[in-house]
């Protein structure tokens, strides 16, 4: 049976393309699906507490849970201390996870460990005894949330949210500062968005209208700025600009500029520049030929430019770390996570700053299918 020679060159077009496609995912889907998986999972108390997950698992959350809960959160401790150096720090990573959630665990989880060998032979009261914390509901819940999947603890406090032990949320401790560096991280990639959009206008229309020679120079030396890179850029405005949230801004901000420029510029040359000419022929002012003629032709072009633009603002932190080290942004904060290995939380901030850019992703795919049709 012969293949159709159409069916045949798209097999064979997708088999060119499977490298590309297979390097794609190995380079971008896979560490990035790993990072937000990092964001509903509990890496510091359910790998140290296995017995008491599985218990906690038959626990319906009212009153306090049964015998097995205590005996096995007795006999997972006393491991932990019987494993030396690693059981410990895997103790204190706990405990550290749950006072998060509820404070009054990161001293009772250490010191039920301490007692545990001698409470791990005897019934649940025991291990009661050996805390007060162990008597108080809330404080079990916490713990079942701890070792719980998928778990929403590492997204709520990216937003400043905690789970309140009678059902629904409250604010955390650190509330207002995560939503100060989310606010941060989204306002500034708004406003750089709006700036970059302000100011390339006359340059790409610059660009559209010269001749191809000069053209190709100006596109290149607009790209000057974006070559040079965010950490060459801002450490030549800092004599200049000094340290500051307006320095880190402007230096964003300019940096990007050839991303909104480039795009705009290429979306009016391919317009050409008839059609504005005769409208304004025709009589129709300035604005008008702007408004009616010129911002439509560029509508892709600045659907483009805006989407590349917002993206790399909003992860951009080179220039925020160095002129604004006092201000951190929700992308500094990210970093700062990943390199002390809080994955939970960089995964769900992580999150929070790839919604924005699938909003964008998904408004770009709609200009894009208006323009063409």
């Amino acid at each position: 049976m012969s293949l159709n020679p159409l069916r045949l060159g798209a097999l064979k077009g997708a088999l060119l393309a499977m490298p590309l496609v297979l390097l794609v995912l190995a380079g971008v889907a896979a560490p990035i699906g790993l990072l937000l998986w990092r964001s509903v999972e509990e890496t510091e108390v359910a790998p140290a507490l296995p017995r008491t997950q599985r218990a906690l698992r038959l626990w319906d959350g009212k009153g306090l849970p049964d015998d097995l809960a205590f005996e096995t959160l007795a006999t997972d401790l006393a491991a932990l201390r019987a494993a030396g150096v690693p059981g410990a720090e895997a103790i204190e990573r706990a405990a550290r996870r749950l006072a998060a959630d509820r404070p009054e665990l990161a001293q009772a989880l250490p010191g039920t460990a301490e007692r545990s060998a001698e409470t791990i032979t005897s019934r649940a009261t025991s291990t009661l005894v050996a805390d007060p914390a162990w008597g108080e509901a809330e404080n079990w819940a916490a713990l079942q949330r701890a070792v719980a999947w998928p778990s929403s603890f590492h997204l709520l406090a990216a937003i400043g949210l905690r789970h309140r032990a009678e059902g629904g949320f409250e604010e955390s401790p650190q509330g207002p500062q995560a939503r100060a560096q989310l606010g941060r991280g989204f306002g500034g990639a708004l406003l750089a968005t709006l700036a970059c959009l302000i100011l390339a206008w006359p340059l790409a229309r610059w660009i559209a209208g010269a001749a191809p020679r000069r053209a190709a120079i100006l596109a290149a030396a607009t790209l000057l700025p974006l070559l040079a890179g965010e950490a060459v850029r801002a450490a030549g405005w800092l004599p200049l600009l000094g340290m500051g949230s307006v320095a880190a801004f402007a230096v964003l901000a300019l940096g990007l500029l050839p991303l909104m420029v480039l795009p705009v510029a290429l979306a009016l040359r391919q317009a050409g520049p008839r059609l504005p000419r005769a409208a304004a022929t025709l009589g129709l002012s300035p604005w008008q030929v702007f408004r009616r003629i010129r911002l439509p032709q560029a509508r892709g072009g600045i659907a483009l430019g805006c989407a590349l633009v917002f993206t790399q603002a909003l992860g951009s932190f080179v220039a925020a770390e160095l002129l604004a080290p006092k201000t951190p942004t929700a992308a500094s904060a990210l970093a700062a996570a990943a390199r002390g290995g809080e994955w939970g939380t960089a995964g769900a901030l992580a999150a929070f700053l790839l919604l924005p850019a699938l909003l964008v992703a998904g408004l770009l795919l709609r200009f894009g299918r208006r323009g063409a049709a």
